[in-house]
């Protein structure tokens, strides 16, 4: 039997996933990632090991979490876990830096194409995993290959355990949710930098929606043309913005967040991401399919964002399993008609609570 190839584009926490998960159903694949290391700026994330550990065939309860009333992780520690776990899988070919610049159509019948900085890639599959600004997205959807933005921020970062005021006396096992007039927000503790769980080596994780900085985002070149095309790194943000910021937590939030987030922003721990939707009318083209946000992004106020992604891997993966020829068109199809109903329900409940948010401000 013929070798079967799949390139997947992007290798971060989605593209990670879908490349062990094929690599475990037979496949050669090469992972593609543009950027080296891990980017600036922290994030914590909710984390269905078991689902992670069905969906890849690793041991994800290895992956350290503060649990309470969900599994919290820290995205950093769990993408150096998923690389690790690629470098040991045969038939696994991580490639970074690597720019992907187009997907394209063989001939006839034949293998899609993929163009990057490290020159060009015949697969039989492409896997676009590659994140809100997809480049394989423009290959599926071209009519409609961007996302919009949400109208409204998202500041982020972690804050050592050790510079929460008093200690956490108790908080920060659980996510808690807190609103103001325009703002919301989503906190809770992550393990630390070196995995600890141990209280006191933590870091909270925070996520501050905030509807009044359109005006930022456009001037800074984040929004161009309701699109989003940026984030905004604590290096960028001005002494005034940060300082206001921190005045601001203190106002809106109840201690001990409103200390910690203080700190964090006054002491670089912070950036802004401005939220976009996507609504997918399509998920798959020819021999390439989309999974993650390349496929379908929502507000992260759904706290859906990663599970949606495994249960993308899952579905595509299982479609394209089996010994033998695999008919990879009808295994797209498959896919689609599994997940694209499930992905547009996620992104229109979002948007409805963008619409509400942003409308309240």
């Amino acid at each position: 039997m013929p070798e079967r190839h799949a390139v997947v584009v992007g290798g971060s926490l989605s593209g990670l996933s879908m490349g062990l998960a094929l690599a475990r159903a037979g496949w050669r694949v090469t992972i593609l990632e543009r950027a080296t290391g891990e980017p600036p700026g922290g994030a914590g994330l909710g984390l269905e090991r078991g689902l992670l550990a069905r969906v890849t065939c690793v041991d994800a309860f290895r992956i350290p979490v503060v649990s309470g009333n969900r599994d919290s992780a820290a995205w950093g520690l769990v993408r150096e876990f998923l690389l690790e776990q690629a470098a040991q899988v045969p038939g696994i070919d991580v490639q970074a830096p690597a720019l992907v610049t187009g997907v394209r159509s063989g001939a006839a019948g034949g293998r899609a194409i993929v163009e990057s900085t490290v020159g060009p890639f015949a697969a039989d599959l492409v896997a676009g995993a590659d994140g809100v600004s997809s480049v394989t997205r423009r290959f599926v959807a071209p009519d409609a290959p961007t996302a919009a933005f949400a109208g409204y921020l998202l500041w982020r970062g972690l804050v050592p355990e050790a510079e929460v005021p008093g200690g956490l006396r108790g908080h920060g096992r659980d996510l808690e949710v807190h609103s103001a007039p325009g703002y919301q927000l989503v906190i809770y503790g992550v393990p630390g930098p070196d995995g600890s769980t141990v209280p006191g080596r933590r870091r909270i994780s925070y996520a501050w929606y905030d509807a009044g900085r359109a005006a930022l985002l456009h001037d800074s070149g984040c929004v161009r043309d309701g699109t989003v095309a940026g984030t905004l790194y604590a290096g960028q943000l001005p002494v005034s913005l940060t300082t206001g910021l921190a005045a601001l937590a203190r106002r809106c939030w109840p201690e001990p967040w409103a200390e910690c987030i203080a700190w964090g922003v006054t002491h670089g721990e912070v950036f802004g991401t401005p939220v976009a939707e996507y609504l997918p009318a399509r998920l798959t083209r020819d021999q390439v399919a989309l999974v993650g946000d390349a496929a379908h992004v929502a507000t992260p106020m759904t706290g859906a964002g990663f599970r949606n992604a495994l249960l993308d891997v899952a579905a595509l993966a299982e479609a394209l399993a089996g010994e033998g020829e695999i008919d990879v068109a009808a295994a797209l199809r498959q896919y689609e008609e599994n997940r694209l109903p499930r992905a547009r329900r996620l992104v229109q409940s979002g948007m409805a609570w963008s619409r509400s948010f942003v409308s309240s401000a």
